[in-house]
């Protein structure tokens, strides 16, 4: 039998490597923890929308079908360069926005929840026939399959109609009287694709706006006809839901640790009027996120589309992700300034409100070179006023939109819980070898391209934004006997110390 004296240090030793190896705050790039491992978590607006109903999954049927001489080869090669990008990046956990939603291959779109571990027919037919076959060129090399074991499709209220009249047009019907902007019910949903067992799912679909305290829809601080409580009818104001597609909380388990993947792409600020109904929208939609993060009170009055109330809890692990639509300090997004992280209160700012979250990670920020090449290179689609007023470093862009207004912009997020370590982090944005030559060399950056170039499918090889991803450390949880030792160490410790005091008295 061990010693007491000699358990005593075992236990001791053990308790303390347990207690060390925890989560810490992170301050930057940095070793991983004993036994951690680093996991990698994306998020990629694709693209892989389509115009019509059913096209995506006629595309991703059909892998054989790529070319630049038909818009369907085009659509199919399009698919075929997102897969590459994602080969390439590599993540363990992916959202992918702008993925046309279906039900068992029937292209659809309805206010029912999806079970934990529903894929929809197209998100089975891109891992199938894109991701789990090589993609690449002879010039830049071919890229190895990725394999996502598990995924998950959430629904969407994207195209599904509302019956009312919401774009005050005088008429009811089309993508601007949806519950979520679409041309057609389950255009630009959403897929999640992990390596990991997805273990748990909450979703707030049919999540009403009104319902969360202190809303810009009945609670809009503007003043006059702009105030959104003018704009919408009662009726309207009623009905409404906040979420323009979903937002979903997909529970991974990694090194036997729990983290919440949440996942949401809010409404772009735009595309409405001086009520700027899209832009307060897109705000408390992600401020949904910073009360769920933030649990207790703060998250009282959230409901998903169970039943169940409240957000997370304290000390949850999570990663934040997706196509935000906003941008600290450029384009149109709700805010009155560009925040300092000093000094928070000068006003809203719709993504600030994720960035300067003491819960949330904002350490490390993804970074690429060909963001700042973008920024400032002619042939991308000429005029760089939209760049060049812009605050913000182009290295941190995410988007590649119209140069001249708003130019380029950091949009798109990972962002991972403040008891999450950032190992490192990137945008896949290469740069741009030779700008001349027309994107077809075959070069890396030729799945990326430039702006709205002739001959592709909507302009670009692959999408307008750009893969990003941040790689975190995760820990490992200690076996239940660790546990065990650990807490009778720390008992003898106790018991030890008190033995020397009463023979000392």
């Amino acid at each position: 039998m061990m010693p007491v004296r000699k358990f005593i240090a075992a236990a001791v030793a053990v308790a303390f490597s347990a207690c060390t190896s925890g989560p810490v705050l992170a301050a930057g790039p940095s070793q991983s923890q004993p036994g951690a491992i680093d996991v990698r978590f994306a998020a990629f607006n694709a693209s892989l929308n389509r115009d019509a109903s059913g096209q995506l999954l006629s595309d991703l049927a059909n892998p054989g079908g790529a070319n630049f001489t038909t818009a369907a080869g085009r659509r199919i090669q399009q698919a075929k360069n997102v897969a590459e990008i994602i080969q390439r990046v590599n993540p363990h956990v992916l959202l992918v926005n702008e993925f046309d939603f279906d039900l068992n291959g029937t292209p659809t779109a309805s206010s029912a929840m999806m079970p934990k571990g529903y894929s929809s027919q197209a998100a089975s037919l891109f891992q199938a026939n894109f991701l789990s076959a090589s993609q690449g060129h002879p010039v830049r090399g071919f890229a190895n399959p990725v394999e996502f074991a598990y995924r998950y499709t959430p629904n969407t209220n994207t195209g599904l109609a509302s019956g009312l009249d919401l774009d005050n047009n005088g008429s009811i019907g089309g993508g601007n009287d949806a519950y979520g902007f679409g041309n057609f019910a389950g255009q630009f949903g959403m897929t999640i694709y992990s390596k990991y067992e997805i273990v748990n799912v909450r979703t707030f679909q049919t999540f009403k706006w009104k319902d969360m305290p202190g809303n810009l829809l009945t609670a809009d601080p503007t003043a006059g006809p702009n105030n959104l409580a003018n704009f919408y009818s009662a009726q309207e104001r009623d009905v409404l839901r906040l979420s323009s597609k979903n937002h979903v909380d997909v529970t991974i388990r990694v090194n036997g640790q729990e983290i919440h993947f949440l996942s949401a792409h809010p409404t772009p600020p735009v595309f409405d009027g001086a009520e700027d109904r899209n832009g307060k929208r897109n705000h408390d939609e992600i401020r949904f996120w910073k009360d769920y993060v933030n649990g207790g009170s703060a998250a009282s009055y959230i409901y998903d589309d169970a039943g169940r109330f409240g957000g997370l809890a304290k000390d949850a692990k999570f990663v934040i992700a997706g196509d935000y639509n906003a941008d600290l300090c450029d384009g149109d997004s709700y805010k009155t300034a560009c925040l300092a992280p000093n000094s928070p209160g000068i006003g809203p700012n719709a993504i600030g409100q994720l960035l300067f979250d003491p819960l949330i990670n904002v350490s490390v920020t993804p970074e690429s070179a060909g963001g700042t090449a973008a920024s400032i290179d002619p042939n991308n689609n000429g005029g760089n006023a939209g760049n060049l007023i812009q605050i913000q470093d182009p290295k941190f862009d995410t988007a590649d939109f119209n140069d001249a207004a708003p130019g380029n912009l950091r949009v798109d997020y990972v962002l991972p819980s403040a008891n999450l370590m950032i190992t490192q982090a990137g945008v896949f944005w290469p740069v741009d070898a030779d700008p001349s030559d027309g994107n077809t060399s075959g070069e890396l950056f030729d799945l990326v391209g430039q702006f709205n170039k002739p001959g592709l499918y909507a302009g670009l090889p692959s999408s307008d934004h750009k893969a990003l991803w941040v790689d975190v450390s995760v820990a490992p949880v200690p076996e239940p006997e660790t546990f065990a030792l650990m807490l009778a160490g720390l008992g003898l410790v106790g018991w030890s110390a008190a033995r020397q005091r009463r023979k000392h008295r």
